[in-house]
């Protein structure tokens, strides 16, 4: 697959790719990029494996902590990043955390699960030399919408373990798109800005699906990344689709959307928000309720952020130098 490089296009969502008088739209250019994911030899980013390990041992009745941290032993920096978290002021330590073992019984298997695949994801997916900037922006959008789609889940009575999931892989395709562009040569310095941004959004939702599907993610988890802007399938709306929608929809009211060069990429409309809210049973008063909550939890999501990146061990100085 070959994409632009040619500096001196742009207007009009055009692209004039050099080795050819070809004049590209961006719905072209999306279509190129929805036909190279569903290729046949189109590889997506490495499945983190530790962490769909991890997963899978705390879904299991009764299982042995010392069992989920014989298997985070084979990834010693998502280890090192899980000890850091549990080592953080968002946890209150009673006591000091000392071991790996220690960490897991303090952030619980269901916590772990969840920190485990936000942790290997930000690491090892979430990455673009060439794109550094727009993908921060999509790692920070999908990490807080993992955060209230859970939270959005915990309004109703539709509680799904995979809400968290949902919400932090919800856009992987625009995040595998992103890789892909970076991979070939000269294509991040030449493709215009904007074209990118409307690419992304026509064709971020299919490529996800195929992704999750690629990666052998629980058949639900797929159905909704693909239809997480549409919430619908065959003419009923998803539950879990809509859990999302919301999510979304609050990430962006709190400035955490995907805005690329003015163009915002993430997008539902109207529409189907209006179905993911009557579904899930929102009216104007709950989602008032659900917005204060979302703005608490963000700003407790970056304070402690902030904290554990302070020092190697997760806690201020000041913390450190009582111990």
């Amino acid at each position: 697959m070959k994409f632009t490089n040619n500096p001196g296009y742009g207007q009009g969502h055009h692209v004039i790719r050099s080795d050819s008088i070809l004049v590209e739209t961006a719905a072209e250019f999306a279509a190129r990029l929805r036909a190279h994911f569903s290729s046949p030899g189109y590889t997506p980013p490495l499945l983190p494996a530790v962490a769909l390990e991890v997963h899978a041992l705390t879904r299991q009745p009764d299982v042995d902590a010392a069992k989920v941290v014989e298997v985070m032993r084979k990834d010693p920096m998502l280890a090192g990043r899980v000890l850091k978290i549990a080592q953080s002021a968002a946890f209150a330590p009673v006591g000091t955390i000392t071991s790996l073992q220690d960490a897991v019984v303090r952030l619980g298997l269901r916590n772990l699960s969840e920190i485990a695949w936000e942790v290997s994801l930000n690491m090892r997916v979430f990455r673009s030399q060439a794109y550094a900037e727009s993908m921060e922006i999509v790692r920070r959008h999908s990490t807080a919408c993992a955060h209230l789609a859970r939270m959005v889940s915990g309004f109703t009575s539709i509680a799904s373990e995979y809400a968290f999931l949902c919400g932090l892989l919800h856009d992987i395709g625009m995040a595998a798109a992103l890789i892909v562009l970076g991979e070939q040569k000269g294509t991040a310095a030449g493709l215009d800005p904007t074209m990118l941004g409307i690419a992304l959004q026509q064709c971020h939702q299919e490529a996800s699906a195929v992704v999750a599907g690629l990666w052998k993610l629980p058949a639900d988890v797929q159905l909704v990344l693909g239809h997480h802007h549409d919430v619908m399938i065959d003419g009923f709306v998803h539950p879990l689709a809509a859990v999302v929608a919301l999510a979304d929809e609050l990430a962006r009211d709190l400035g955490l959307g995907i805005v690329l060069c003015g163009h915002n990429c993430d997008v539902t409309g109207d529409t189907a928000l209006g179905h993911a809210r009557n579904t899930l049973g929102f009216d104007r008063a709950r989602m008032d309720k659900l917005g204060q909550a979302a703005r608490k939890l963000i700003s407790t999501l970056e304070r402690g952020a902030a904290i554990a990146a302070a020092t190697p061990e997760g806690r201020p100085k000041a913390q450190r130098s009582r111990r």
